[in-house]
């Protein structure tokens, strides 16, 4: 019974090997399908014949995954030359599932669907498309700013929003005369007077929500003999996720520019005033830095969604109104392994049914648990 599990098995991994499949190592996570065969000596084995069946499928899983060849040369005593090998998966299988089982007299042969590769914290997950609700900002200046500046915050504001709408996969929702408020926005809105006659704005589970603050500032450094003009523009946005209204965190940019000098010779003070257009034209390279920043800070997160059990089906709030779609794929840490795999297997708008990719897993042991979506199935 070994002598034929060996030469099967080497046989399975030859053809493994030729077929190209080992180049696909370290491209990230991918599903592959592999089959693995057993003699049966008696029936009285046979369980024992299913786990080398199932062992040796799961093997060359790992195989398509990704191979390292190790080997030597030996010289014997006849001063013939012996070459050994050995091959080994260079990926690791993540989760699997058994979808076919065939037994006859002889063999019993069983198919898997395996997850290989390397899960990875990505720098950036770069989301198919996001959603983004844009709340009033705030602005404000202080009295020594120059008032050729006056109209700058708004001017700022107004080529913000026009950045973020042009940035591709990003959905803006110009909600510019309403005020963030997330307490009022988390209560029932069918008891709130302002949602029922204005209607009800709501930030989705998956979408993000911003109010930003812009405030122009000055102030002066040097000597009784003359003084350098600053101005400060500090740009912040703080970020909000989900219906809860979540807080990310804020995004921050300070812009500091000379506007001149001030000392008794009016020749010095006149040559070294920077011109308008060009404060002007900084202050707004710096708001199209904020944005990018806004931008990249939404569309990196991954899509995070908690799962729940209703009618023994695992459910998220999250659906084809962020990018999923059947067949994506989702993980959650922490159940009887290290990762536990689960395949979309219905999306709607805002929602999505989820399985485990191993019927090993018990719906029950994934409710309350977080699930996040992978990129690339």
């Amino acid at each position: 019974m070994m002598s034929s599990r060996v030469i099967t098995l080497l046989t399975a991994v030859f053809f493994a090997l030729l077929t190209g499949t080992h180049t696909l190592a370290g491209e990230g996570l991918r599903m592959v399908s592999a089959t693995g065969r057993a003699v049966i000596n008696d029936q009285a084995a046979l369980h024992e014949a299913k786990n080398i069946a199932l062992e040796e499928a799961l093997y060359l899983a790992a195989l398509k995954g990704g191979a390292k060849i190790d080997g030597f040369s030996s010289v014997q005593a006849d001063t013939s030359l012996d070459d050994h090998f050995v091959v080994r998966p260079s990926s690791e299988i993540l989760d699997y599932r058994i979808v076919n089982e065939i037994k006859d007299d002889l063999h019993y042969e069983v198919t898997v669907e395996a997850a290989v590769g390397k899960i990875a914290e990505l720098a950036c997950h770069d989301r198919s498309v996001g959603h983004l609700t844009m709340f009033a900002p705030t602005m404000s200046m202080a009295r020594s700013v120059p008032g050729w500046l006056s109209t700058m915050p708004s001017m700022m504001v107004a080529d913000l929003y026009r950045q973020l709408e042009n940035t591709t996969n990003l959905a803006l929702y110009n909600k510019g005369a309403l005020v963030l408020d997330t307490i009022k926005m988390k209560r029932d809105a069918r008891y709130d007077y302002n949602a029922l006659m204005n209607g009800e704005v709501a930030i989705h589970d998956g979408d993000f929500a911003f109010a930003t603050n812009i405030a122009l500032e000055s102030f002066s450094d040097g000597s009784v003999f003359g003084q350098s003009q600053h101005l400060r523009a500090i740009i912040t946005t703080s970020l909000y996720t989900g219906s809860q209204l979540t807080p990310l965190g804020e995004i921050r940019n300070e812009i500091k520019l000379k506007l001149g000098e001030r000392s008794l010779s009016l020749l010095i003070n006149k040559l070294s005033t920077t011109k308008r257009g060009m404060v002007k034209t900084a202050l707004m390279s710096g708001i199209q830095n904020h944005a990018k920043a806004i931008a990249s800070a939404t569309l990196c997160l991954p899509l995070k969604a908690v799962i729940k059990l209703e009618d023994d089906k695992l459910h998220v709030d999250l659906g084809m109104r962020q990018g999923i779609q059947v067949n994506r794929l989702a993980m959650v840490s922490g159940v009887s392994s290290k990762w536990s795999l689960l395949r979309v297997i219905e999306a709607g708008e805002g929602y999505s049914i989820l399985e485990p990719l191993s019927r090993q897993r018990k719906p029950v042991d994934l409710n309350g648990k977080i699930a996040t979506f992978m990129e690339k199935n």
